[in-house]
């Protein structure tokens, strides 16, 4: 006969354990009902056998509280940042969660925020890119919904990706929904009504993109290095930021990045009207004849 005991499982940890999905319900209560117990450690294990296929934040949270308790708080932040990172507009009920988990919270989310969003907002351009409209439309969505959270919604990258993605969102509801064919228009008892016209898109042009001189270390003066600059174009035309997505060296990367801050461009525009964009500039440094 097995002992569980012996590895330091309680009964209602093992049960949590063995608890099939149908009873995920009860067997959040029980993990509830270990914290309101105090049995913090019993609660991390019950937490942990009920997250290993699909955490969810309304478990994890839990975690986050157990650590706290015990005075852990390194792994209470580290476990904050893996809730917020797969759930980034997660907040825990302020009747489950003290002031100090509260601020614990926000403070995380102040940090990590930006980077959450700009990964929603790579996954939409990528949506966009594809023409999937429906996960396009929901994407962006989703990404204005982090950008207007209070803990971030004042920080200037979030206001610059908040510009981009309100733009993108618009140009996303425009393509043609997924499966829409003459076809099928023909076979809906009502006349189809007419559709618009698809939206008339335009990138951004160059007007002054001027890279820095490149006077190479002796041990860099033979080789060739190539890197990428994301820059963030308003529409304007001027460069509102701008950020190295592949190093091309350390030493230019920096020098480009005071340089980005200088080009200027025609903007990108949609039925004529100019709006914001990002472009993609892949720099190649040779070295000298």
């Amino acid at each position: 006969m097995l002992t569980f005991w012996k590895h330091g499982l309680s009964a209602a940890v093992l049960a949590l354990a063995l608890a099939p999905p149908v009873m995920a319900q009860s067997a959040l209560q029980q993990v509830k009902d270990l914290y309101a117990s105090a049995a913090y450690e019993d609660t991390l294990s019950a937490v942990t056998s009920l997250g290993t296929t699909d955490p969810k934040p309304e478990v994890e949270q839990y975690r986050v509280f157990s650590l706290v308790a015990l005075g852990r708080l390194p792994e209470a932040e580290q476990a904050v940042e893996a809730v917020l990172k797969a759930h980034p507009r997660f907040r825990p009920e302020s009747a489950d969660a003290s002031p100090r988990i509260q601020e614990l919270f926000a403070r995380v989310r102040s940090r990590i925020g930006p980077v959450a969003l700009k990964a929603v907002y790579s996954d939409a351009k990528a949506a966009l890119d594809k023409k999937d409209r429906e996960a396009a439309v929901a994407l962006f969505a989703e990404m204005l919904q982090i950008a207007d959270d209070p803990d971030i919604k004042d920080q200037p990258l979030v206001g610059e990706l908040r510009t981009l993605g309100t733009g993108f969102l618009e140009l996303s509801k425009a393509l043609p929904a997924r499966g829409a064919t003459p076809s099928t228009a023909r076979e809906t008892a009502a006349p189809a009504p007419v559709a618009a016209a698809p939206p008339s898109i335009s990138g951004p042009i160059a007007i002054r993109e001027t890279l820095p001189g490149w006077n190479p270390p002796n041990a860099s003066s033979r080789v060739e290095f190539e890197g990428t600059v994301r820059v963030i174009i308003s529409a304007t035309g001027t460069v509102e930021s701008a950020e190295i997505i592949k190093s091309i060296h350390p030493i230019y990367d920096s020098l480009l990045l005071r340089a980005v801050k200088g080009w200027t461009y025609k903007p990108a525009q949609r039925n004529g009207v100019p709006m914001p964009s990002d472009k993609m500039v892949t720099v190649r440094l040779k070295p000298p004849a």
